[in-house]
C-alpha cells in the first residue's frame, strides 16, 4: 500500500470529523484572541487541569469505543492510550494558556 493510498484512507476516515476539528481550531483562535492582551507566563492550575483532562480522555476513550479497559492489552493499545491523553492535555494547556497568564 502506498503512502498516497493510506492518506485517502484516513481522509475518509476523518471526513465525519471535520466539523469538530474545525470547532477544536476556532476554540484555540479565541483562546488566543482573548488572551492577546495579556503577558506574563502561565499560572500553576493550568497544568494540573491539563494533566487531568488527558488522564480523563484515556479512562474514557476506550468507552467511547464500546471498549472496556480490560480489552487494553497488546503495547499498541497501550501507546494508542497514552497518545489519547498527552495530546488532550497538550491540547487543553495550548486552549489554557492565553487565557490563564499572569499580569506582569
Amino acid at each position: 500500500m502506498s503512502l498516497q493510498q493510506i492518506l485517502v484512507v484516513l481522509a475518509y476516515s476523518a471526513k465525519p470529523y471535520w466539523w469538530l476539528i474545525a470547532l477544536a481550531m476556532l476554540a484555540l483562535a479565541v483562546a488566543f484572541t482573548l488572551g492577546s492582551i495579556r503577558r506574563g507566563s502561565i499560572k500553576r492550575p493550568a497544568y494540573a487541569i491539563a494533566a487531568a483532562a488527558g488522564l480523563t480522555a484515556a479512562l474514557i476513550a476506550p468507552a467511547l469505543t464500546h471498549s472496556s479497559l480490560s480489552y487494553v492489552v497488546t503495547p499498541t493499545d497501550w501507546l494508542a492510550l497514552v497518545g489519547i491523553g498527552v495530546s488532550t492535555a497538550f491540547y487543553t494547556l495550548l486552549l489554557l494558556w492565553p487565557l490563564l497568564r499572569r499580569e506582569s
